[in-house]
């Protein structure tokens, strides 16, 4: 079975409007340029942990969903600090069908990149194995008619996309909910005839969307070659900060919560006091000050990182990488069928003008001119 791997939602906090939370960010202790540099690294990872398990057909990491695929794996970043991470994944068949979702989480030890034996290794490589074990696990519950009937729905979705009026009598579609998760699944009600010369074109075409997202993993790969070293920096520099950060804040908590269960019991035998001999119940409510969770000291040390002129050059890699979730890539040239198509922009732009061309040479095929 084909798995795609769309970019990951980088797990950016939003207001009322649909718009990035600058405030939630800070006390997050969130570096936006760096999710969505991970949120692409991340996917990347992703695929090379399935590909290691050698029981899928393919595994691509897409710009988006919209990629005909057997499986889908959509993974958002629930945390990243260098120290703590967790990815949220769910899997999703080419029906619509939620097959699974789970959280995964990883805390990276004192003396992870200490040990030169872990020099070049992933402190968060665990997660991605876990992960990766899920999904295979998922794929293990299918039948092999349910594997069959998966690949039929990829096929007749993506027929449908070229030629609606003779595909859709195909499928039917309802609203289903599972998980709190709302979702449209599709179920075939038939397929067409194995010798249909329209479908056989329509898989010629599919081949070749397939074949440009296969180009795409080269970039992929690039962007991974060229985001490695400084995003190692990054994990190298601020690790040690971070544990630091988080048990002075655990000592802090401590400190404080005693300071408060102190004052809170010394009120209540005061109250006690002047209360005593009273008739009925006496209620009193104490509304305590959120205690700071040292998250925002996380937002400090991301700060201090980008600011280190001897890691200038990591920081300016990492800026640059996560200016926008989509890839970007250099212009592509293709010849199909005696006719040359330069594709220009990010990836998800090239991938959907090639999608877009596509289409138009079935859409002229099927509606050849005619000689008055």
């Amino acid at each position: 079975m084909d798995v795609a791997i769309p970019t990951f939602s980088p797990g950016l906090p939003l207001d009322s409007f649909g718009e990035i939370d600058g405030d939630e960010l800070v006390e997050d202790g969130i570096w936006p340029q760096l999710r969505r540099t991970e949120a692409k690294l991340f996917a990347s990872q992703m695929k090379e942990a399935l590909d290691n398990k050698k029981v899928f057909a393919s595994v691509s990491v897409v710009p988006s969903a919209s990629t005909p695929s057997d499986l889908f794996v959509l993974g958002e970043i629930k945390q990243s600090d260098s120290e703590q991470v967790e990815i949220e994944i769910t899997v999703l068949d080419s029906s619509g069908e939620i097959l699974g979702n789970r959280s995964f989480e990883h805390t990276v030890s004192r003396g992870f990149l200490r040990d030169q034996q872990n020099a070049g290794k992933n402190p968060y490589q665990p997660v991605f194995n876990q992960a990766s074990d899920y999904v295979v696990s998922l794929l293990a519950e299918l039948s092999t008619s349910d594997k069959q009937a998966i690949k039929n729905m990829s096929l007749m979705r993506y027929a449908r996309y070229y030629s609606p009026e003779n595909y859709s009598q195909y499928l039917t579609s309802s609203l289903k909910r599972k998980n709190g998760q709302r979702y449209y699944k599709f179920e075939l009600t038939g397929i067409p005839d194995g010798n249909d010369p329209m479908l056989q074109r329509i898989e010629d075409l599919r081949a070749q969307e397939l074949l440009f997202v296969d180009r795409l993993q080269d970039n992929f790969e690039v962007f991974q070659a060229q985001t490695r070293s400084a995003y190692a920096t990054w994990q190298e520099e601020t690790l040690p900060e971070v544990i630091a950060a988080r048990e002075a804040q655990r000592k802090r908590n401590t400190s404080t919560a005693l300071a408060i269960g102190g004052a809170i019991l010394t009120a209540i035998l005061i109250k006690n006091a002047n209360t005593k001999g009273s008739k009925g119940r006496d209620t009193s409510e104490f509304e305590l000050g959120a205690i700071a969770t040292g998250i925002g000291s996380i937002w400090a040390i991301n700060e201090a990182f980008k600011n280190n002129s001897r890691l200038k050059v990591q920081s300016a890699v990492i800026e640059e990488q996560g200016q926008a979730l989509d890839l970007s890539v250099s212009p592509t040239v293709i010849e199909f069928e005696n006719e040359t198509v330069e594709l220009q922009g990010t990836a998800q732009e090239q991938y959907m003008q090639w999608k877009t061309h596509l289409r138009k040479v079935f859409d002229e095929e099927k509606t050849p001119d005619v000689q008055l």
